[in-house]
């Protein structure tokens, strides 16, 4: 009789271990699927400071355009979709061309204005801008009637791209759209286009 008692006490231990050896075996996956699940809930949205950016298309094709920008966000910063960042900067335009001023149209033309506008972002990288360019107008031998004009001159840009953050501190981003011109001081600004297309790829550097 004792001896049986000790056999069944014996057998019972065993299954004892048996039932916890089961329960880590079973619960061990479960660690290791948390893991990935916590890698993968990390937010994209993180703090966006001031920017310098400055486009790296056109200040070498065709040449002589050159945008450099500080953006300032100021409305969701922390976040990646719906946010909105101020646009300052200045604008110079040297180019002269058969793609920016075909010579049958302008004469030698620079401008140097100053810029001020509004990014606001969409979702995923997406953005729509409104910014405007006014300043300083100069051109020489004018095709109309060969002499020197000076004024001021401002166009409105309204443009559409595409952002992508490489990290935290550099970002590119691509642009395309319309320059709708609005004033022309001097006594040839009738002769201004009004709608312009155009576009330009950037490159921005966070503080």
């Amino acid at each position: 009789m004792i001896h049986g008692l000790l056999v069944a006490v014996l057998l019972s231990a065993e299954e004892g271990e048996q039932q916890v050896g089961g329960d880590e075996a079973t619960a061990a996956p479960a660690v290791v699927d948390a893991a990935p699940a916590t890698e993968q809930a990390v937010s994209p949205d993180w703090q966006r400071r001031v920017a310098f950016e400055v486009n790296v298309l056109w200040p070498f094709f065709p040449g002589g355009l050159a945008d450099l920008k500080v953006m300032v966000p100021l409305l969701r910063a922390n976040k990646r979709d719906w946010r909105g960042e101020l646009v300052t900067g200045l604008h110079s335009d040297f180019g002269w061309g058969p793609i920016t001023r075909p010579a049958d149209n302008y004469g030698k033309v620079f401008i140097v204005a100053a810029k001020l506008g509004w990014r606001q972002f969409l979702v995923y990288g997406f953005h729509v801008e409104l910014s405007l360019n006014a300043g300083l107008r100069h051109e020489e031998k004018n095709v109309h009637d060969g002499t020197t004009v000076d004024g001021f001159t401002g166009r409105l840009w309204v443009l559409g791209g595409w952002q992508y953050d490489v990290n935290e501190r550099v970002y590119l981003n691509v642009r395309g759209g319309v320059g709708v011109h609005l004033f022309r001081t001097d006594h040839l600004g009738y002769t201004e286009r009004k709608l312009a297309p155009g576009g330009d790829i950037n490159l921005g550097i966070r503080f």
